[in-house]
């Protein structure tokens, strides 16, 4: 049996456990508390590099610049590097290191002044082919070290953990055409006991055109929709639910750090 097929069913069976977390944590917010919409307009460029050092070892680079408001202010600076494995051409494991810079932004901010956060996080990354069609799911849990949001220093530590399931998949646009169509949904559950009200933290959804400009590189240009259920309540003790809708262009190379053999 190959490692993909043994390791497929159990993330299948991982995520009916996610569905029905959601399901739960919807129920439990929407009986203790009413809900407060904030709708909002974001830019997020991305850039997410997947180096080979060795046959097998490689580099994980991403830098995220997301704006608010178009690309008029800041939203959040994201800096994720990361070591992989491959343990064949379609298992990957990785484990790296992440800074974010949050900033206040919207009709309602999580923050008064920009705050950082340092993660350290694990992941396991399944694809496959299924005639044209690729297929991706990726499993991402991440131990999340957040600054004071109050004064924006790395100081009174609140720790969270979280679980993030993304399912991905690139539909072609003919045999031969180099442009595709990318779909992917990812759901993100926070746990810990610091977690009191954003158990269900964000969902997102995503639609795009991909083009494959060479070998190594593609670039995706699309619309991101984010659900996010703010991690404390207002002052009248509501629940804050942004709607983040949002221009998303990823640049994806897989450029060796190596020489071909």
């Amino acid at each position: 049996m190959s490692t993909f097929k043994f390791i497929c069913p159990h993330l299948k069976t991982f995520g009916i456990c996610l569905f029905s977390l959601i399901v739960i944590s919807n129920r439990a917010k929407a009986q203790t508390s009413p809900r407060v919409n904030s709708d909002n307009f974001n830019a997020w460029v991305v850039y997410n590099g997947q180096h080979l050092l060795t046959d097998k070892i490689g580099l994980h680079a991403e830098v995220q610049i997301r704006r608010n408001d178009g690309f008029s202010s800041w939203q959040q600076l994201l800096l994720r590097p990361g070591i992989f494995y491959k343990i064949n051409k379609n298992v990957l494991v990785t484990a790296g290191y992440a800074y974010v810079e949050t900033h206040p932004y919207g009709e309602i901010p999580i923050a008064k002044t920009a705050f950082p956060e340092h993660r350290v996080w694990e992941q396991l990354q399944l694809t496959q082919q299924t005639g044209d069609v690729d297929i991706t799911n990726r499993l991402r849990l991440e131990q999340r070290f957040f600054g004071d949001a109050a004064i924006g220093m790395f100081t009174n530590v609140r720790f969270e953990n979280r679980v993030r399931y993304m399912l991905k998949v690139n539909i072609p646009l003919g045999k031969t055409s180099p442009l595709y169509v990318p779909v992917y949904d990812e759901v993100f559950i926070a746990f810990g006991k610091n977690v009191k009200y954003n158990t269900f933290d964000q969902n997102r959804f995503g639609l795009g055109l991909g083009f494959n400009t060479g070998r190594y590189t593609k670039l995706e240009v699309g619309y991101l929709y984010q659900y996010v259920q703010q991690r404390n309540l207002t002052a009248n003790y509501n629940q804050v639910v942004e709607n983040n809708h949002t221009l998303a262009i990823n640049l994806f190379s897989a450029m060796p750090f190596i020489k071909a053999k």
